[in-house]
């Protein structure tokens, strides 16, 4: 016999009041976790850096600045993307800009490995605003090409360039950046049909720069 006072509930069903205390305590510990979902989203170490983006100068800077230096000079002139960071600068972004305060580090006339075919003065073409445009990744500054950098880095090692006239214009041209601060008596050039090398003796070690026109043709070169 049930007392008196007390709620008799169906068989089989539970109390309402429990069913609004179950449903709040789940509503509460879902809130929670998602909560600690999106701090640790935020906070995760596979979360991508993104680069920084380019700032507009104001010309008042840009005015004292140039007060304070007293000659203005566009070749010394730095924007403000960040330095240049292979791990973060996607360089593939970018844009080909004119730039006519760089100085080109090679000429038709200065570096005397390029071939007639290559030369574009020797062809005919007078003008050398081509030699000033520089490819600009958006968010970062390339680093100017150091010779003397790459030579210390390649010092001992043979770099190869294989392949028909493409690779051959990229042989040349490298060659051209990299030539004319190595002394003449620490320099040499084998030229040929089907392969070429340039030998620099970098400090005491030697640099093979080769140009071979077909893959199959390297073992003559690597003997």
């Amino acid at each position: 016999m049930i007392p008196s006072g007390i709620m008799k509930y169906p068989r089989g069903k539970l109390p309402l009041p429990i069913i609004v205390i179950t449903t709040c305590v789940l509503v509460f510990v879902a809130i929670l976790y998602v909560e600690r979902l999106s701090f640790l989203s935020s906070k995760s170490i596979f979360k991508f850096k993104p680069c920084p983006r380019k700032t507009t100068k104001t010309k008042s800077s840009d005015k004292k600045a140039d007060e304070e230096v007293g000659v203005v000079n566009a070749s010394t002139w730095i924007d403000d993307r960040f330095d240049f960071d292979p791990e973060e600068c996607n360089v593939a972004n970018g844009k080909w800009v004119f730039n006519h305060s760089i100085k080109p580090l090679y000429s038709d006339i200065s570096c005397p490995y390029i071939d007639r075919q290559f030369s574009c003065v020797k062809n005919g073409r007078n003008d050398s605003d081509y030699r000033h445009w520089e490819w600009q990744p958006e968010d970062c500054t390339l680093p100017r090409f150091n010779p003397e950098l790459t030579l210390r880095k390649l010092q001992g090692k043979r770099l190869l360039f294989v392949g028909d006239s493409l690779q051959r214009n990229q042989w040349e041209s490298f060659v051209c950046l990299v030539e004319w601060v190595i002394p003449h008596k620490h320099k040499s050039m084998q030229l040929g049909r089907v392969h070429s090398v340039f030998t620099a003796k970098v400090l005491i070690h030697a640099l093979n720069i080769l140009w071979s026109k077909m893959l199959t043709q390297l073992n003559q070169l690597l003997t």
